[in-house]
């Protein structure tokens, strides 16, 4: 396979990016300074600078200090974060659930519409009305959007590979969404973007964490992976994977819906509710004592504490977190998680690893806007 002929247009966006993110990361603020750090000719500085300068994404501001030497005092350089918006939308959890970002991935608005189990153009249809919604909303004009998909999602060709819960099989969702709004459009997995919301805008409430893992269960059971700032795109999807049975028959929400039935038949008398149950019910009835409720969770956490063992033997995370309504069990499940784990593995294996729950609903939506970010400008 022959490598790709750098093109004069791919030079300059790349250059155009290197300049943009030296600025937005602080690593540069003057012309001057750009031109060192980037290596780049100074005219070229120059030309890029004024360029993105008018199309509003830097502006000039003040006055820096000078050189030992002396001269000149260089003009200031700033980022404009309100200069564009980015739409993402996640499709997961029985909803379409879009944000609308600033290029710092500050949410100035949100748009959300129930899934009511669409699938194929309807899903679609959905998503779109979502993004329609957000437009309507938008201060700024819009650079790019980004789509968070349950399943495995071919993230380099906006190819969606295989979505039950959607019914997409090979479906060019980025191609399709890029041609109806004119705008750059990115899709993902929505367990990848989640990790990736977390790890860009450090809202895993670790700012130092480098290796990333977050496991997001939902009707399936997806694995984002951010290891040493690199979020990797390999579908993310474990549902098929085998432990006493197929982990989205362990782990997804259907089944979690009817275990709770058979449950309740075992135990008369459970407060668990025959309809509308949600796992705030489950968290409620098991810290009661409900006998179905606290068999449950312990189920549950040892269905969840094999996944959490495979992905430490193997990759050795820093910190691991939970996401999906699952999190509403709250604190003392996952320490039963973390317990019924470190029995997986040697402890102290185990216990270098922070474990967290992100309970934040619109992750997957603002991991969304961070790819496109990312994709588009590289500043992430």
């Amino acid at each position: 396979m022959k490598p790709l002929k750098a093109t004069r247009e791919n030079l300059r966006r790349h250059n155009r990016q290197l300049l943009l993110r030296a600025v937005y990361t602080g690593l540069a603020d003057n012309r001057a300074a750009l031109a060192q750090e980037t290596g780049l000719a100074k005219p070229t500085v120059s030309d890029l600078i004024g360029e993105l300068i008018a199309e509003g994404l830097l502006i000039e501001g003040g006055l820096g200090e000078s050189t030992e030497s002396g001269g000149k005092r260089p003009t200031l350089i700033k980022f404009v974060p309100d200069a564009r918006q980015v739409i993402g939308v996640s499709l997961d959890n029985g909803r379409a659930f879009g944000v609308l970002c600033n290029l710092n991935g500050q949410v100035t608005a949100q748009h959300y519409a129930e899934l009511e189990n669409a699938q194929g153009d309807e899903a679609e249809g959905i998503l779109t009305d979502v993004m329609n919604g957000l437009i309507a909303q938008l201060d700024a004009p819009l650079l790019c959007a980004g789509i968070g998909v349950p399943g495995v999602v071919d993230t380099a060709r906006g190819l969606v590979l295989d979505s039950h819960p959607l019914g997409w099989r090979q479906r060019a969702l980025a191609e399709r969404l890029t041609a109806r709004y004119a705008v750059p459009v990115y899709t993902g997995s929505s367990a990848e973007l989640t990790a990736l919301a977390q790890y860009a805008f450090g809202l895993n409430g670790d700012d130092h964490t480098r290796n990333l893992v977050t496991v997001l269960v939902t009707s399936s059971v997806e694995v984002g992976i951010t290891l040493d700032g690199v979020t990797y795109h390999q579908g993310g999807d474990i549902s098929a994977l085998r432990a006493a049975d197929r982990l989205d028959t362990l782990l997804g929400w259907t089944f979690v819906q009817q275990r709770a039935a058979e449950l309740r038949q075992m135990f008369p008398g459970s407060t668990l509710p025959d309809t509308g149950l949600t796992y705030m019910h489950i968290h409620h009835s098991a810290i009661n004592g409900d006998p179905a409720a606290q068999q449950l969770c312990e189920e549950l956490s040892s269905h969840l504490a094999q996944v959490m063992g495979w992905i430490i033997g193997l990759l050795r995370p820093d910190h691991l977190s939970l996401a999906g309504p699952i999190v509403n069990l709250g604190d003392a499940f996952l320490q039963r998680v973390i317990t019924k784990t470190e029995v997986m593995l040697w402890p102290e294996v185990v216990r270098p690893v922070i474990f967290s729950l992100a309970y934040s609903g619109n992750l997957s939506a603002i991991g969304a806007a961070a790819l496109a970010l990312h994709r588009e400008l590289d500043i992430l």
